[in-house]
């Protein structure tokens, strides 16, 4: 967590900024969200992912582990009151709110057990709401420079993981590739997957 932190001041550089607008056009086009809707952005880091979804919130909760990102997200909120932040590890807390849309991007691969964090925002959807996971697809470890620094836990989810998912949980389940990184002289690919009741 300590790296996180650490790295909140200066997380938003320009490439890391580019990269989250496009998976979030990506994630909307897919995603056709309606307006007036409420959103939870799990592992929101500094809201660069999540705040590109406020022309269709009407309220929209970040939620991550890491003070010194939330401090930033917070800043970039101000003025706006249905724009809030919690500090909760949904891994062993629990959060009593129902979201239409919940939304992550590359937050997943920190978790110990992703499946159970699944199953968690089952319950917290409403009716008709959808659960919006943006990773890495799976990948041979290189990815990212220090993994055990960095919190790694999952070098990424092959496609079967995310259908297997979805079968135990008994949720609907679809899948697309929405960008590719060229980095190490590899390619990795990133994925979108939607999860509904």
């Amino acid at each position: 967590m300590s790296h996180f932190n650490d790295e909140a001041a200066n997380w938003d550089d320009e490439g890391k900024v580019k990269m989250m607008k496009l998976l979030a056009s990506q994630a909307m086009k897919v995603l056709k969200p309606q307006n007036d809707i409420s959103i939870m952005d799990f592992g929101c880091g500094t809201g660069l992912f999540g705040l590109e979804f406020t022309d269709h919130a009407k309220s929209l909760l970040g939620i991550d582990t890491s003070e010194g990102m939330l401090e930033v997200f917070d800043k970039k909120t101000q003025g706006h009151d249905n724009f809030t932040s919690k500090n909760i590890d949904l891994e062993s807390e629990n959060l009593d709110q129902k979201f239409d849309l919940i939304v992550s991007s590359m937050a997943f691969h920190h978790l110990t057990n992703p499946y159970d964090v699944l199953v968690k925002f089952k319950s917290m959807i409403n009716e008709g709401g959808k659960i919006a996971i943006v990773d890495l697809d799976k990948e041979d470890g290189s990815f990212h420079p220090d993994n055990e620094g960095m919190g790694v836990k999952h070098f990424g989810f092959s496609k079967q993981e995310l259908e297997s998912w979805a079968s135990d949980a008994q949720l609907k389940m679809e899948h697309h590739f929405i960008n590719e990184i060229e980095k190490n002289d590899n390619n990795y690919k990133q994925f979108l997957a939607v999860y509904s009741v």
